[in-house]
């Protein structure tokens, strides 16, 4: 759907000489065979490191920069992982040191599997730094452990989650008939949640770590997506698999706890997100219920945009609008800068995509400081009532949505998306324009 970029795949294979002979090559060849058949197979790059010793280990994860790590050889349980010496006997490896090495890649490496005997206890302490980790309860059998790998690698080539990648692989090995199919358990990087007393001055806060990591102090509940928007620096989109299995079901725990401890108390948002994800969190946060303040920079000077802020006059003006009745609209509003040309460009590559086209701007022009927060509020009321109208009058089922605006107006309009159905977000890229991002659910 939107995530085009290369994922690097690094398998580090060890195999002692004193220890019992496994298939390791066999296991890297159906990796690669399941991503060669995959239907997203140009989207992976595999690469293999043989006999890893513990200097290989830190110098293979520093020169490929993977994504995804890929260990198959010999655990021992908490004492570590068994890699090679220089002569090619075994040497250990520890949790602690695993953990602190993985801790350095943190920004980088998204998923880890230990494609090994007693790794659960590794699993558990690299899944403190990394998004999702794959560890063994038990000794697991060569037959099992090539299984799993051919299954997982099989589904993410095929643009599945981490997490489906993990049961369709479990699926594997319960398929071939092998009674090893709960041997493999993921883990996953929890939000970090800290119970602490709040005050006016000091309200509960949600952060959420996007487009890049900064620190405002102790947060009540803590998320870092930089691994889903961001890979080697570059922005990329999650894809609708890492929303719905994922980032959604982190905003919806974070929305629990700031229910259950910080009912009806302003939460202080603070987030590096593009627009659609914006809007996704204030769909999980509605008006009616959730009050915010969220910074928001303009022209590099940053203030605090509240969601309770008593709305201006402004409204949208209407610039254009064409089509027929049919199931998908697209409607568009342009605050900071003009989105028209981008729009066409949009409709002009997705022939018959969209039944009819709505783009809007404020009726005081637009501009990197068109609006204030009273304005912000006032349009994000007058979107939705676009929405809601236009998706009558052209009878729509979808609607497709735009918006070149402050990222608090994007939080604030997401507030009001209940009743309008299904909501689909774009976002814009310097490469391909605006792209699907966000689907949401809001209701209808």
């Amino acid at each position: 759907m939107m995530n085009n970029s290369v994922k690097r795949i690094l398998t580090l294979a060890a195999n002692p000489k004193e220890t019992g002979k496994l298939r390791l090559d066999e296991e890297v060849r159906e990796i690669d065979k399941a991503l060669r058949r995959a239907q997203k197979r140009d989207h992976f790059e595999l690469k293999s490191r043989w006999a890893v010793t513990p200097r290989e280990l830190q110098l293979a994860i520093l020169e490929e920069t993977p994504q995804i790590i890929h260990f198959c050889g010999h655990g021992v349980g908490k004492d570590g992982l068994v890699l090679e010496n220089e002569i090619g006997q075994a040497t250990l490896v520890s949790t602690t040191a695993l953990s602190e090495l993985f801790k350095l890649f943190a920004d980088q490496v998204q998923c880890v599997v230990l494609n090994a005997c007693y790794t659960e206890v590794q699993a558990e302490a690299i899944c403190q730094h990394i998004g999702y980790v794959v560890g063994m309860n038990q000794p697991i059998d060569d037959r099992a452990a090539i299984e799993f790998a051919f299954g997982f690698y099989s589904a993410l080539g095929s643009d599945r989650s981490y997490d489906f990648a993990y049961q369709f692989g479990c699926n594997s090995i319960r398929t071939a008939e092998i009674p090893q199919a709960e041997i493999p358990v993921l883990k996953q990087r929890s939000l970090q949640i800290t119970a602490r007393e709040s005050s006016p001055q000091n309200p509960p806060s949600l952060w959420i770590h996007g487009l890049h990591k900064q620190s405002y102090g102790a947060p009540t509940v803590e998320l870092d997506w930089r691994l889903y928007f961001l890979q080697e620096g570059r922005r990329q989109s999650p894809n609708e698999s890492t929303w719905k299995n994922k980032l959604f079901p982190d905003l919806a725990q974070a929305k629990q706890f700031l229910t259950d401890v910080h009912w009806g108390e302003c939460i202080d948002l603070r987030a590096k997100l593009p627009l659609p994800a914006m809007l996704a969190v204030g769909a999980t946060f509605p008006e009616l219920v959730y009050r915010f303040q969220c910074e928001q920079i303009i022209r590099s000077q940053p203030f605090l945009w509240q969601s309770y802020t008593t709305p201006s006059a402004i409204k949208f003006r209407v610039m254009q609008k064409r089509g027929k009745s049919g199931k998908h609209l697209l409607i568009a509003f342009g605050i900071t800068g003009s989105a028209w040309k981008d729009v066409v460009a949009l409709v002009q590559k997705s022939p018959g995509e969209f039944d009819a086209l709505v783009y809007t701007e404020p009726e005081t022009g637009v501009g990197d400081a068109a609006i204030s927060n009273a304005d912000a509020i006032a349009l994000a009321i007058h979107a939705k009532e676009l929405m809601r109208t236009y998706r009558q009058k052209y009878s729509a089922e979808f609607i497709h949505l735009v918006i070149l605006a402050p990222a608090a107006f994007a939080l604030f309009l997401g507030q009001r998306l209940n009743t309008l159905g299904e909501v689909v977000s774009y976002e814009w890229t310097a490469t391909e324009g605006y792209q699907a991002a966000v689907r949401l659910q809001v209701g209808g």
